[in-house]
């Protein structure tokens, strides 16, 4: 990148809209973290086999939530600071970046998972005698 554009700063109005952005982040990131405490709290306390698969989704949102709160932090250092703009922004869209790749990936596999058993199920119950 050039001398020049590593100085970039953007105007007032568009570092609302980044600060916009990094709130609506934040809060989605805040959002997945109380989910994951609650799941968690539920698989502990239901005391059941299956409360293992819970207590990882758990875990699994947690993290999720904490990539997208260091995007939204990253997003907010724009804002907060002078003379690289253009290196924190992409800093910022890259977690964004990753965050988002986990979660595809994870609702791939969850769709995956409930195809697996749903064909499982249906073979099943084919078996049973009428």
């Amino acid at each position: 990148m050039s001398e020049q554009g590593s100085h970039y700063e953007f105007s007032a109005d568009q570092n609302v809209v980044l600060e916009k952005t990094a709130l609506w982040i934040r809060l989605f990131a805040w959002i997945m973290m109380v989910s994951a405490a609650l799941m968690a709290l539920g698989g502990l306390l239901s005391g059941e086999a299956g409360s293992i698969v819970v207590l990882v989704l758990a875990a699994v949102y947690f993290m999720i939530g904490l990539t997208f709160r260091d995007a939204s932090v990253s997003m907010n250092s724009v804002v907060d600071t002078q003379g690289n703009d253009i290196e924190h922004l992409m800093v910022a869209l890259d977690k964004l970046g990753s965050a988002l790749k986990t979660m595809a990936i994870l609702v791939l596999i969850g769709v995956a998972i409930s195809v697996a058993a749903t064909v499982a199920i249906w073979a099943w119950m084919s078996s049973l005698p009428s």
